[in-house]
């Protein structure tokens, strides 16, 4: 469970080569999402291949449900592309969604997200490991 300062230790500690950020609708806190450089093990992690390209990954949610399905999460993801490239030299970016996320599978597809390979049992969620995609977005 997380309590204030375990919150505060996990989302304000200092990222290598990345950015925290909330996101913001219509001047509301919505979300919350975070951007980094793969480099070294997390290129293992993905068992992604490190040939040299600026690859970044991103975890991202949109917290309150009343605004999902509204087109704001591929919106906002287009942005942080675009971001990305512009500002960090980004060529690909990587999502790994769980697997049972359809939603989310779905905003990121509409955002040209593809899904490039499963990565089982990759990610603690609720007390237990699950299935999760591999997203690219090729920039």
């Amino acid at each position: 469970r997380f309590t204030m300062d375990t919150l505060s230790t996990h989302f304000l500690e200092e990222i290598p080569d990345g950015f925290r950020m909330i996101i913001e609708y219509k001047k509301s806190p919505i979300g919350y999402a975070q951007a980094y450089q793969l480099s070294g093990e997390l290129f293992d992690e993905y068992d992604y291949p490190d040939d040299g390209h600026i690859v970044f990954a991103m975890d991202q949610f949109i917290g309150e449900p009343k605004y999902w399905s509204k087109g704001i999460g591929s919106s906002f993801l287009k942005m942080m592309a675009s971001h990305l490239k512009e500002n960090m030299a980004a060529e690909r970016v990587l999502l790994d969604p769980h697997q049972d996320n359809k939603r989310a599978i779905r905003a990121y597809e509409k955002a040209g997200f593809k899904i490039i390979k499963s990565l089982p049992k990759h990610e603690m969620f609720e007390g237990e490991k699950v299935d999760c995609w591999l997203m690219e977005l090729a920039l």
